[in-house]
């Protein structure tokens, strides 16, 4: 019978910056909302996240589409929507 490589496997070690940013951009590809709390002296490392399932509390709600001032309408004719071309003669 062949002996086994009995070698330790070590963790692969990864800071927790790069740790945090990877389950950042996981957590958001899974299509939760998450809501990334910087480092105090490096806004570009995440220190703690904000999970949650649904919209947060502190987010607005979507804002509405500003109202049309010149609504378009139909052209002004006697009813008719069709412009009365003559048959072509063959």
């Amino acid at each position: 019978m062949a002996k086994r490589d009995e070698s330790p496997v070590l963790p692969e070690h990864m800071d927790r910056w790069s740790r945090n940013q990877r389950l950042y951009e996981t957590l958001k590809g899974m299509g939760v909302y998450v809501t990334p709390i910087p480092e105090p002296g490096d806004p570009t490392k995440i220190r703690q996240m904000i999970v949650s399932a649904d919209l947060p509390s502190d987010v607005d709600a979507p804002v509405e589409r500003t109202k049309v001032r010149d609504v378009v309408g139909p052209s002004a004719s006697d009813g008719l929507n069709v412009i009365d071309f003559p048959p072509v003669l063959r």
